[in-house]
């Protein structure tokens, strides 16, 4: 009896010494952070994530991670300590995402550059369709107050958006700035591609001469996150209002779902200095032709039908976008590996 107990004694020591055995936690030099991708990671219609994956992480599998919400997917090139992470769409599912793999103690981010990239719906004022906004700021488009402008005293109001200062600690961030520079100088020189379609629905829709008709270029541009798709003009006015309000150093450029929480979350982990952020223009913040939000929202309607030769549906730059934020991004993303 008592050798039967030895050697359970034995058995518990050894067991707890394995267990307590550790190796290194693998370092990430960079980590591309899309939110979405479209069917497969590799070979057909590219998402977000698509061309990043074939060029970085290339026939990796999915790597596990406890805790990643459904949709989210994970990959580590080892070879290189290039690493993708696809944390599916809107500010929740990004956040536990991030927050799932930076507190996963597997990795090591003492040294990691992360770079976010999506696409976005742009200012019509600033962007034109196919630009690569560098994000140097991020403001939330709903931590605050809002109302239908039919509730107001005054129907003909500039802005139904009301600052709610409770939120200031979450509610804007400042990507840094050095970081932002660094990456405009590797990515301004990148030709972006844009397409004929898209091209001429922009002229059915604009004056000759509107910013907008111009080429798409590698900007500077502040970001407006919320989870809700907008168009319009209140919306724009919002907009435009929130980032003047947190005294953001570029103009409101693109809305989108996730780059404020990228930040915030970031900064709960230290990483503040070491996010930079790409965001591609893929629609924009306006009702193009006889686009009205009924024939492009409601019922059985996908953005994918006709809604007028010259509207929202009759616009192709998605893919080539794609490729712009790409080119634009990988040069940051060499430079660093």
């Amino acid at each position: 009896m008592k050798k039967i107990i030895s050697l359970v004694c034995l058995a518990l020591v050894l067991c707890l010494f394995s267990c307590g055995k550790s190796t290194a936690p693998e370092k990430i030099k960079v980590l591309i952070v899309p939110k979405f991708e479209v069917d497969e990671m590799a070979g057909d219609f590219p998402g977000e994530a698509q061309l990043f994956y074939e060029k970085y992480c290339a026939g990796e599998d999915e790597t596990a991670l406890p805790h990643l919400p459904d949709g989210a997917h994970f990959y580590m090139n080892r070879g290189t300590g290039a690493a993708i992470l696809v944390t599916g769409s809107g500010k929740t599912s990004c956040a536990l995402a991030l927050i799932s793999l930076f507190s996963c103690p597997d990795y090591d981010f003492s040294d990691t550059l992360v770079v976010s990239v999506g696409c976005a719906g742009g200012s019509a004022e600033y962007t034109t369709l196919g630009d690569v906004v560098i994000v140097t700021a991020a403001c939330d488009n709903e931590l605050g107050h809002t109302a239908d402008v039919r509730e107001f005293e005054d129907t003909d109001a500039d802005v139904t958006w009301f600052h709610d200062g409770s939120y200031d600690s979450v509610s804007s961030k400042l990507f840094d700035r050095s970081l932002a520079e660094k990456a405009y100088e590797l990515a301004s020189s990148v030709p972006l591609r844009s397409t004929e379609t898209s091209k001429s629905v922009l002229e059915a829709n604009f004056p000759s001469g509107d910013p907008v008709l111009r080429e798409p270029a590698v900007i500077f541009g502040t970001a407006l996150s919320g989870d809700s798709y907008w168009k319009g003009e209140y919306g724009h006015r919002n907009a435009e209002a929130i980032v003047e309000h947190y005294s953001c150093p570029d103009p409101y450029a693109v809305t989108e779902m996730e780059d404020l929480t990228v930040a915030n979350v970031a900064e709960c982990f230290g990483l503040s200095d070491r996010v930079v952020t790409f965001r591609t223009v893929v629609d924009l913040d306006v009702f193009l032709g006889d686009d009205t939000p009924e024939s492009l929202w409601s019922g059985d309607a996908n953005y994918n039908d006709s809604v007028s030769e010259a509207g929202s549906a009759s616009i192709d730059v998605f893919e080539p976008a794609m490729h712009n934020l790409f080119d634009a991004a990988s040069p940051v993303i060499d430079a660093a590996l």
